[in-house]
């Protein structure tokens, strides 16, 4: 059945995007008829439209989503990010608690979602405008299909199916309108997509970074019909919904390869990480190039779309701890045990699979991915000379005190080298990835193993599932699948492996495992540390151990896969029924 929402918090964004144009009047002494007819009015106004994008990397978030899922997780001073994993979701919702952007903050995007409306309805009123092109209309009104669609994207991985809003509602229309499922709501987001692909340009001038463009298009497509498509919301395995996954994601892989506009990055050399021993410093060798995604080339080609930020956000706060950083609501980042040991060996197998993999020597060979994303006991890291992590049971960095390391690793993946408080080095700017080409790669992928196999190829496309797995995997010198993983059901599992690898920490392993329907199995809410203890006859000086019980768990219960609508919003009236559970 579909249930009626009554928008009443439409009228509350209704008033907001009115304030908001009353503003300009008294600030500028201009007309809502000089906004929306002069083209530089109209776009500060539509560019309001990109306030509510949820920047997982900020440091003012309280509650990262990188601690909501069995990555890892950090300390906050502020009660929020404890309400967060503790499930209490409506009551955060409902708070006063500041930048929870995870749960309260993507809801207030209704707001953007009006404003992109807004936009759309009043294009015509450029014509008064004799120095506006039709490229520059073109642009704007591909931004507001991008970003209607964008911010549904949101709700869909969230709430699920929603009232698809087309058109800026006047305060006495009649705001009941019918709850799509997920399904018809990512068919109405690939619309608004194939729209924007018709009107974005291919490239933005790098000071309009952030903007969409065709290829982010194409990607929000595929992703938000990958959604429906998966186990947990495709109850009836329609094969038609992978089929719809495979052709989106091949899109956008093929307009990729055909324009040049997007390539992976490759590595073109090698880097190294050394670390103390009984033996004396050790050096590993690693595959260069992964890093430089994240941190030295924000406008490089395999973005695909990002928020950048062009303020000091400093987020590798949150990945320090007191000996090292000495800043940040949010600190002390404890990479669990559970997602260090999906990094493969270097030979392509899961280490439990290698027979050359030593538990008492685990940080020597592994994928190339593991150094780029990982910081392990006695690595050399921070800037002042001759210093070694110590993340040991007791050591500089693992305390048994507020904010320090609990599991024996850190995250290196947004940790610039030489951020921390003996260099004086702590401004960092960020940008917060949201699409880019390898998930293209791992979404076909995925759909098309779905759909016939391994080495199934979807319509139109030119290689396999697994040839488009073995393409990520390459840049980073890794050997492709092995065969003993290339059934259909054990090639599922390599590739929720490769994305959780691939995408640590970039704010989708949450979503995955929703996804899968996989997120309130306890393997994924217990979070487990390694065990070390001092002993030189071991190859690292230590003996390494997984701990019995877990240092935190997560609540995540079955009616968390539809996330609540807050009802402190007056959203609902009779008619609307809240999600199940809430």
């Amino acid at each position: 059945m579909k249930y009626l929402f009554v928008f009443l918090s439409i009228i509350l964004v209704f008033s907001s995007c009115e304030e908001y144009l009353d503003k300009i009047e008294e600030a500028d002494g201009m007309s809502k008829e000089e906004v929306f007819g002069n083209y530089q009015n109209y776009r500060k106004f539509a560019d309001k439209m990109y306030q509510d994008r949820h920047n997982y990397l900020s440091q003012g978030d309280y509650t990262p989503i990188a601690c909501m899922a069995d990555e890892g997780t950090a300390v906050s001073g502020w009660p929020s990010l404890a309400e967060a994993q503790n499930g209490n979701w409506i009551g955060l919702m409902a708070s006063d608690y500041p930048n929870s952007g995870l749960l309260g903050g993507v809801w207030r995007s209704w707001r953007s979602i009006r404003i992109a409306n807004m936009t759309l309805a009043n294009l015509h009123m450029l014509d008064n405008d004799p120095t506006v092109t039709k490229q520059q209309i073109d642009q704007l009104k591909g931004q507001a299909h991008f970003m209607r669609a964008w911010y549904y994207y949101e709700y869909l991985r969230r709430q699920g199916g929603m009232p698809y809003i087309e058109y800026a509602f006047d305060a006495d229309d009649n705001f009941a309108l019918p709850r799509l499922s997920r399904q018809e709501t990512a068919e109405k987001i690939a619309a608004d997509c194939d729209t924007a692909f018709q009107l974005l340009p291919e490239r933005w001038p790098e000071d309009h970074i952030g903007r969409p463009e065709k290829g982010s298009a194409l990607a929000l497509k595929a992703a938000a019909l990958l959604i429906p498509a998966s186990k947990q919301y495709n109850t009836g395995n329609e094969s038609s919904r992978w089929e719809a996954v495979a052709e989106a994601a091949w899109n956008a892989i093929d307009f990729a390869k055909t324009t040049r506009r997007y390539s992976l990055l490759t590595s073109n050399s090698t880097s190294e990480v050394t670390y103390k021993t009984p033996g004396g410093v050790k050096t590993i060798s690693y595959a260069s190039g992964f890093d430089s995604i994240f941190m030295y080339m924000p406008y490089n080609d395999e973005i695909m779309w990002e928020h950048y930020s062009a303020i000091n956000e400093n987020m590798y706060n949150i990945y320090g701890v007191p000996s090292i950083v000495s800043a940040g609501i949010v600190k002390g980042y404890s990479v669990s045990a559970n997602i260090v040991d999906r990094f493969e060996t270097l030979n392509g197998l899961a280490i439990q699979d290698d027979i050359s993999y030593d538990p008492q020597n685990p940080y020597v060979n592994r994928d190339p991915r593991f150094y780029h994303s990982i910081l392990f006991n006695q690595q050399r890291w921070t800037s002042e000379s001759g210093r070694y992590l110590e993340l040991w049971n007791g050591g500089s960095e693992r305390l048994a005190e507020n904010f320090y390391n609990r599991s024996g690793y850190l995250a290196r993946k947004f940790w610039a080298p030489n951020r921390d408080q003996f260099s004086g080095r702590v401004n960092e700017n960020n940008h917060a990835i949201y699409f880019r080409l390898a998930e293209m790669y791992l979404i076909y992928a995925e759909a098309a193993n779905e759909l016939g196999g391994p080495d199934h190829k979807a319509s139109g496309a030119d290689m396999s599932a697994v040839d488009a797995v073995n393409v990520v995997r390459a840049r980073v010198k890794m050997p492709p699948v092995n065969s003993i993983y290339l059934t259909k059901d054990a090639f599922r599992l390599r590739i929720q492996n490769e994305r959780a690898v691939e995408f640590f920490l970039e704010g989708k392993r949450l979503f995955d495992l929703m996804r899968w329907g996989l997120a309130h199995q306890p393997e994924y809410k217990n979070l487990y540390a390694v065990d070390l203890v001092k002993d030189d006859s071991k190859p690292t000086g230590f003996a390494i151990s997984r701990s019995d019980l877990p240092f935190h768990t997560n609540v995540f219960e079955p009616k968390q896969y539809n996330w609540p609508v807050p009802m402190s919003d007056g959203f609902m009236f009779d008619e609307f029924k809240q999600n199940p559970g809430w």
